[in-house]
């Protein structure tokens, strides 16, 4: 039995340890002896991509002692939703619109700031506008920083002053595409992917390699192949052609983009990155003579000096679910029957966590994560899902509802999971929440549980699973399902912030918790782990980011958890106070009364859900703080300028577009908005 609480929400389907100078070295941990700074130089930490600290001055004895050693508000609307880097006692990281700070890594101060200026482009194409504020981070490599805007560029700075070095055009957003994850470095080149699978337009994913130095395009190896039989012109490009059915190819272009996540092994010279699904989401109207329509919804792996394709694996090869595989890939040496196994860890939208052989492939082992019912298992044999009838939504009979497991947003999204190569376990935040699917195609929903079969159940967890056989070792509850992504230690130690503010300290091989701080402002970023002179510091970006969270705030914080962006650094030595955010002013402004009839509120309820929640919340209730305003605290001159606005576009360049309703449809939601500013006002 089943029982349901909280929230339904309707599916939006979307979306270097370093030497001195900034160089990179080969095995990603070399020690400055310079400086005695110990470096963070990629987002994975170094090129295992682990988000794995050697550093062990904080561990399980002393970690009780952790305080804040500094914090600095960040100028960065809408939150940051990814790891920093840090290299030679300089922090730097990135937020929505993608604006670039550099930041003393010791005191916290702005050292200086990069602004892109992407709203330029929302007076053309609003649609950018909610996208810009997912941005997850940046990449420094050989003295320059590398950043991605969502309309397609790709951006190189000096890294030690923030000047402008050089812009790339890498894609076309009038055509689907854009950008919301970091650029990746490595062997002297910059490797990037985009989105937009979910778009009609026509589209084919595809990951690109420039040079770090110049720009040049170097590469371009395609996820999809071409409707056009000439343009399939790589053995890979072939192989995947014949897979195909159909004319989605030619209608929608196949899809598959890498949106999130690559890992460059320097050892082995390969590139690894995940792609994910395409339009239509339905395999059987997909590609209705069947076939595995690759290059979707796998890991691929490349030659990163030439693009060749080098080997696949295809989490689920008939995908109907949008269960990408673009989630972080983790490279790790494991021990498989007394021989040892270079590997490559991932657990995709789907439920599973793979190990996989890092230079064929092969499937090694797999485990569940979370709760499926799209799939009952992966058989080993043939590394294919064995699928289970009860996920098959586009069965449901007309006029009744059934649960998926997981819903399309996934099980892990792009909070980074972990891996510890002490514990010799993959940690990984989990999403825990089925979608509620009808039989007329309507009404597609998220839905938050409080039990299933008659026991407690979480929304959101933290899971620690063993790679090598697939087995969950421990499992702890999150009260919300959107929270941040993980580091670990080698003083035995697992760092995640929540989406009720909290950050925590857990103990790598038990998960039983050792020291938490409550922030004030909700988690989705993962943390970074450095030394100065000796001293070991965890830095991590609070307030909520990604983009998700102005759609739902109710899933990404609460009420405890709405404060201000901010950087923290956390140290043994630490004598900080964290100053409380002033009081958000929840009066309400002059309005105008409302006056009109039930049913006008009704209908203004039914289009606001159609058309506003995405960026200005479910039910009207907005992120304080961001460039989102909360509708219900409109005061009268708003109300007087409503039609100017959805109607005209009049706030267009702001990134709210104009919305195709007739003036009584757009009254209706401006009265909807108002009754909801009488809740309030009655409330009080």
């Amino acid at each position: 039995m089943l029982k349901t609480t909280q929230i339904a929400i309707s599916i939006l389907a979307l979306l270097i340890w370093s030497t001195t100078a900034l160089a990179t070295s080969d095995n990603g941990r070399t020690q400055n002896a310079s400086t005695g700074a110990t470096n963070w130089p990629l987002k994975g930490g170094d090129s295992s991509g682990q988000h794995y600290s050697p550093l062990a001055q904080v561990n399980t004895e002393s970690v009780e002692a952790l305080s804040l050693a500094w914090a600095t508000n960040i100028p960065i609307p809408d939150g940051v939703a990814t790891t920093p880097i840090v290299i030679d006692g300089v922090a730097y990281l990135s937020g929505a619109y993608s604006i670039v700070l550099a930041v003393d890594a010791k005191t916290g101060e702005i050292l200086w700031s990069y602004d892109p200026d992407v709203r330029k482009a929302f007076d053309e194409q609003a649609s950018l506008s909610w996208l810009a504020r997912a941005n997850r981070g940046i990449a420094v490599a050989d003295g320059k920083l590398f950043l991605t805007t969502v309309d397609c560029r790709l951006i190189a700075l000096d890294a030690a002053k923030g000047a402008h070095l050089w812009t790339k055009q890498t894609c076309d957003t009038s055509a689907g595409y854009f950008i919301t994850d970091s650029p990746y470095v490595g062997g002297g080149k910059v490797f990037l992917g985009n989105g937009g699978s979910e778009s009609e337009l026509k589209g084919r994913g595809y990951v690109s390699a420039y040079s770090s130095d110049s720009g040049e395009l170097l590469w371009r190896f395609y996820i999809v192949p071409s409707d056009k039989a000439e343009e399939n012109d790589t053995p890979a490009l072939k192989m995947a052609a014949k897979t195909w059915s159909g004319d989605t190819l030619a209608k929608h272009g196949g899809g598959g983009h890498s949106w999130n996540e690559m890992t460059y092994d320097p050892a082995s010279n390969l590139l690894f990155f995940g792609t994910s699904g395409a339009y239509p989401y339905r395999h059987a109207e997909r590609s209705p003579l069947g076939g595995d329509n690759l290059f979707l919804s796998s890991i691929v792996a490349v030659n990163a000096d030439t693009g060749a394709y080098e080997w696949h694996y295809q989490t689920v090869d008939k995908d109907s679910w949008d269960y990408n595989a673009t989630m972080n890939i983790v490279l790790a040496d494991l021990s498989f029957k007394d021989e040892q196994r270079e590997t490559l860890l991932i657990a995709p939208k789907n439920g599973f966590h793979y190990t996989l052989d890092r230079h064929t492939g092969e499937l090694l082992a797999v485990g569940k994560f979370a709760k499926t019912n799209w799939a009952t298992h992966i058989d080993l044999e043939t590394g294919k899902p064995v699928y289970d009838p009860a996920g098959e939504y586009w069965n449901i009979p007309k006029g009744e509802k059934a649960l998926i497991w997981p819903n399309m947003w996934g099980s892990h999204g792009w909070n980074p999971m972990a891996f510890h190569p002490g514990t010799g376990l993959s940690y990984i935040p989990v999403v825990d929440a089925p979608a509620e699917m009808s039989g007329d195609g309507e009404n597609e929903a998220i839905v938050l549980l409080s039990e299933v079969d008659g026991r407690p159940h979480s929304p959101g967890k933290l899971v620690a699973i063993d790679p090598v056989n697939g087995r969950v070792r421990w499992s702890v509850n999150r009260d919300l399902p959107f929270n941040g992504g993980l580091l670990t230690t080698a003083g035995n130690l697992v760092f995640q912030g929540t989406a009720t503010g909290h950050f925590e300290a857990l103990a790598a091989d038990t998960g039983e918790q050792l020291w938490s701080v409550q922030t004030g402002s909700a988690i989705n970023a993962a943390s970074a782990s450095y030394a100065i002179d000796g001293i070991q510091y965890v830095l991590i970006p609070i307030g909520a980011g990604g983009g998700l969270q102005f759609q739902y705030p109710e899933m990404h914080s609460s009420v405890a958890s709405k404060g201000p962006t901010r950087l923290l650094a956390f140290s043994l030595q630490g004598d900080a106070q964290l100053v409380a955010s002033p009081p958000v002013d929840l009066s309400l402004p002059d309005q105008p009364k409302l006056d009109t009839s039930a049913d006008v509120v009704a209908l203004g309820a039914s289009l606001y859900k159609e058309a506003c929640k995405y960026c200005h919340g479910n039910n009207a209730v907005a992120r304080f703080g961001g460039s989102v305003p909360d509708l219900r605290y409109a005061d009268a001159t708003i109300h007087a300028q409503w039609d100017a606005i959805v109607l005209g576009g009049s706030k267009r360049a702001n990134g709210m577009p104009l919305i195709e309703l007739t003036a009584e449809q757009s009254a209706a939601v401006r009265n909807y908005v108002l009754s909801l500013s009488e809740e309030i006002r009655r409330s009080h």
